[in-house]
C-alpha cells in the first residue's frame, strides 16, 4: 500500500516521477472538507492498479489523514501525488469562483492531438506534458482554453476540463474511448442521465446550442465564444440544470 505523508520532497536524481510515472488527483475543499473524495480515491485505486503501483490507503483511512490538511479552508484544492511507494498529500487555499462564474473562450487546438486509448488519456499521470502545452496554446491566443482533437479529427477535451455540448434536447460529451479523460463532473452527470457520449466534431460545435466545461475544482463554467463560430447561450436550460446537479452532489 502506498504510504501517506505530508512531506511533498522529492529527490529527483532516484524518483520514477523523472519519467512521468506516477499519478495525481486534484479534489475540491469546501467548508474544510474534501468533496468527491470518492470518486477521486476511485480513479486513483484503477490508475494505480493499471500502472503496477501499490494501491492507496483505504477511502476511510485516507479520509482521516487528510482532514487536518482541510480543516479551516472554506474553499481551496487537496492534490494527492502517487510516487514511489509514497501518497504525497498537500492543501492549498484558492478563491472561489462568483457566485455566477464569467463564461469562457473555446477554440481547437492545434499543437496537440489526443490518441484514443492511450494510458495519458484514461488517468491523471505525471506525464502531463500534452496538457501543458494546450494551457499554453490557450494563453497564446487569449483564449481561456482550447480543445484537442483526436487523431481521427473527434474531440475530446481541453487541458483541465471535460468537454460538454448541448445538441437539440440533449448534453453531450466526447466518450472516454475517444480520448476524453474520465472527469469527476462528468462521471456524476453521466450517472445521473443529464449527460450522453456521442462523437463530436469541432463542426458539430457550430450548430450547438450550449458548451461548458467541466472541471471537479470549479464545477461548470459556460463557454460564451467559439472561436471563429461565434457567441452561445451561457445560460441554456441544459446547462444550468447540469450545474444544480452538480452542486447538489457536493453535498
Amino acid at each position: 500500500m502506498l504510504a501517506f505523508v505530508t512531506d511533498t520532497t522529492v529527490d529527483l536524481a532516484r524518483s520514477a516521477a523523472r519519467f512521468g510515472e506516477g499519478l495525481f488527483e486534484t479534489i475540491r475543499i469546501q467548508a474544510g472538507s474534501p468533496r468527491w473524495i470518492t470518486l477521486h480515491h476511485d480513479r486513483l485505486a484503477a490508475g494505480c492498479g493499471a500502472l503496477g503501483l501499490e494501491a492507496p490507503p483505504p477511502l476511510a483511512e485516507l479520509r482521516a489523514s487528510v482532514a487536518p490538511l482541510c480543516e479551516g479552508l472554506a474553499f481551496g484544492a487537496l492534490r494527492l501525488l502517487a510516487v514511489d511507494g509514497r501518497l504525497m498529500a498537500w492543501a492549498e487555499p484558492l478563491e472561489p469562483e462568483a457566485p455566477r462564474p464569467r463564461t469562457r473562450t473555446l477554440g481547437l487546438a492545434h499543437t496537440v492531438q489526443r490518441a484514443a486509448g492511450s494510458f495519458g488519456t484514461r488517468f491523471k499521470t505525471l506525464s502531463y506534458l500534452d496538457n501543458r502545452l494546450l494551457h499554453r496554446e490557450a494563453l497564446a491566443r487569449r483564449l481561456d482554453a482550447v480543445v484537442a482533437a483526436n487523431t481521427a479529427g473527434r474531440l475530446t477535451d481541453t487541458a483541465h476540463a471535460t468537454l460538454a455540448v448541448v445538441l437539440g434536447d440533449r448534453l453531450l460529451t466526447p466518450p472516454a474511448a475517444e480520448g476524453a479523460l474520465p472527469g469527476i463532473g462528468r462521471r456524476i452527470l453521466l450517472e445521473a442521465g443529464l449527460l450522453e457520449e456521442a462523437r463530436l466534431t469541432w463542426a458539430d460545435l457550430d450548430r450547438a446550442e450550449g458548451v461548458a466545461l467541466l472541471n471537479a475544482l470549479r464545477g461548470l463554467s459556460p463557454v460564451g465564444h467559439l472561436e471563429g463560430l461565434g457567441p452561445l447561450d451561457p445560460a441554456h436550460p441544459l446547462l444550468i440544470r447540469a450545474a444544480e446537479v452538480l452542486e447538489a452532489a457536493l453535498g
